[in-house]
């Protein structure tokens, strides 16, 4: 798994359709929220990711082929199953995306049970950049093993959203606080706040 957070700022938000398109297409976080809210019209949506929107887009737009999978089927299950290509992973009221059998999320879904997969493939493609993206704030709260940290991303309005993401991710392109479970950084400025 390769956390993966494209939002601009470095904000967490159930975003996941977002991400997902993003991942597996190339193209910009602000991109693929345009193009999604643009085409909710076709779909009568109030939502970009409502009345089946992001489906009909994927499917419509991307020319995405819909792939079943075998009941009880896991994540890591498809992820090892599948070693090459990009999919979009459709979950219990989330998407993930899987490229070349690695999970991209802020979370790590695998034990999750996949209902279907859309498999991606429009060219031309950039893989996701995993060191231009940026937490506007955040914390390490847990080193929880030598490949796996819990961290607590604050959103700057008083809220932590916990996340596990591989321990290597905090290194270089993510700057944390070592096991400090109420003070965070900001990124920007490099500034220490207390809680």
């Amino acid at each position: 798994m390769k956390y993966y957070n494209p939002e601009p700022n470095g904000a967490s938000k159930d975003d996941c359709t977002i991400r997902s398109i993003t991942a597996v297409t190339g193209k910009g976080y602000d991109e693929i929220k345009r193009q999604l809210n643009a085409f909710k019209k076709v779909t009568n949506a109030k939502f970009y990711y409502s009345n089946h929107n992001p489906h009909r887009y994927v499917e419509d737009i991307l020319n995405a082929q819909k792939i079943t999978v075998e009941k009880n089927t896991t994540v890591a299950d498809f992820c090892k199953t599948h070693p090459h290509g990009r999919y979009i992973l459709d979950l219990k009221a989330h998407w993930s995306a899987c490229i070349d059998g690695i999970l991209y999320d802020t979370w790590d879904c695998g034990t999750e049970k996949l209902n279907f997969a859309y498999e991606i493939t429009t060219l031309p493609y950039t893989p996701p950049n995993l060191k231009k993206q940026v937490f506007k704030y955040c914390c390490t709260s847990e080193r929880i093993s030598d490949t796996q940290t819990r961290i607590r991303i604050y959103d700057g309005n008083g809220n932590f959203v916990e996340r596990k993401i591989p321990t290597e991710c905090t290194a270089g392109y993510v700057l944390c606080l070592q096991h400090s479970h109420y003070d965070y950084i900001d990124l920007d400025t490099g500034e220490k706040h207390g809680n």
